[in-house]
């Protein structure tokens, strides 16, 4: 008989309801309920998918603490019912067509103030935002008068009311896989290119690496949101204001679901004015999930240090990945330490490398991902003496690294054929 995993009867429980539940809630009465509540206390959700896969979806459904089913069931008393409504999932929800769009719309007219914007996915520039004829159609929502809603659109509407942005995954925050650049065959010519994404593809923040100006640079209604992340303005725990609103970047690919939920939590318990709004870093990311690196969380951080390296990628040992491209000295991650479910888990505690997906420039910049960093670098957008510094360091470290193996390998290599 195959062994099956050891889980408590309450996880189980948990497990098989989860698809139950989601599939019993009154939407429409949630819906009603949370645009009556409005002026309760009651915090709505708004859960919006442009060009993604909902891998970050299903990631939430498998955070643990808390978890969805005690969030949206309320066991998790900080925001559960009576706190929190997930107004709007399209993955989850069972509305679909003009009834579904009638709650986005509901957002846009005020009906469901105050909400938590949260995006997934990442959103091709439209014409409006400069994109050629037709962009609308790369990614839309509905129409209206027989023309599409683009993404973007919906963006341009909803950022006018939301009280604060949580992007979760990659796309989303930086334009991720999406906004790759792919090679363009020249006709006519033997050699070929590098392009642009097809779809012009952005996240909500920029992306200082490759160079992307996101959302929040783009559009004239996300300057509240411009205004907080450059640090022009300050926000006290309850203070919802029009010209200053805050914004966090949850990034992965996908991003964890225990990050996603305490990410936007802690939105939530600002807006409730119970506690102030987390530190971010530079990266607009909050410091309390990705203020270390991979690399110094690290389970096999003791062969780094001993200088055990794996000689090749599925080399079964507990030998430091470096060598063989882990990217983790300059990618900011906790889930190789803490495990990605309930401790279990993680590219490097499993015997994958890291690959960098918490961090803009992901994928173009950290690929291919099997060899090792071939330089130091700074990114733009890195702002003080102290952040350059330790950059460098790491970065340094590792390159310095990389090549005191390729040294050794040579080495080794002339005594076996001398």
């Amino acid at each position: 008989m195959t062994n099956l995993p050891n889980i408590s009867r309450r996880d189980f429980v948990k497990l098989a309801g989860s698809t139950a539940f989601l599939a019993s809630l009154n939407w429409d009465e949630l819906v009603r309920l949370a645009a009556a509540q409005a002026q309760s206390g009651s915090i709505n959700i708004v859960w919006f998918e442009a060009q993604d896969c909902a891998g970050n979806t299903t990631a939430l459904i498998q955070a643990t603490e808390p978890d969805l089913i005690d969030v949206l069931g309320g066991s998790f008393h900080l925001v559960g019912p009576g706190n929190v409504k997930l107004a709007f999932h399209e993955t989850v929800m069972p509305e679909w067509g003009e009834g579904a769009l009638d709650i986005l719309r509901a957002a846009v007219e005020g009906k469901l103030d105050p909400f938590v914007l949260v995006l997934e996915g990442s959103f091709p520039q439209d014409e409006k935002a400069g994109g050629p004829p037709g962009s609308d159609y790369y990614c839309y929502i509905g129409d209206e008068n027989g023309k599409p809603i683009s993404c973007v659109e919906w963006m341009r509407r909803l950022l006018k009311r939301a009280v604060a942005v949580v992007a979760v995954g990659n796309c989303a925050s930086y334009g991720g896989l999406v906004a790759n650049k792919v090679i363009e065959r020249v006709q006519g010519l033997p050699q070929s290119k590098w392009s642009d994404s097809p779809t012009g593809a952005v996240g909500f923040f920029d992306d200082p690496i490759r160079g992307i100006k996101g959302l929040v640079s783009q559009l004239p209604e996300a300057e509240p949101f411009r205004k907080f992340i450059s640090g022009q303005c300050s926000l006290k725990p309850g203070e919802i204001r029009g010209d200053c609103r805050p914004a966090v970047a949850v990034p992965g690919c996908p991003a964890n679901g225990n990050g996603q939920l305490r990410t936007l939590a802690a939105l939530v318990l600002w807006a409730k004015g119970l506690l102030p709004l987390p530190e971010l870093d530079v990266y607009w990311r909050p410091k309390f999930i990705y203020g270390a690196t991979v690399h110094e969380q690290c389970p096999r951080a003791g062969s780094y240090a001993a200088g055990d390296f794996r000689a090749y990628p599925g080399e079964n040992s507990y030998k430091c990945l470096y060598a063989v491209g882990c990217k983790g000295p300059i990618s900011n991650c906790p889930w190789n330490k803490l495990g990605w479910v309930n401790g279990v888990g993680g590219p490097t505690r499993t015997g994958g490398v890291c690959i960098g997906c918490t961090m803009p420039g992901f994928t173009d910049s950290y690929e291919p991902f099997y060899k090792p960093l071939q330089a130091p670098r700074v990114p733009s957008g890195l702002e003080g003496a102290a952040a350059v510094a330790a950059l460098l360091a790491g970065v340094g470290l590792a390159y310095w690294t990389s090549k005191n193996i390729e040294k050794k390998k040579e080495e080794a290599t002339k005594e076996v054929k001398g």
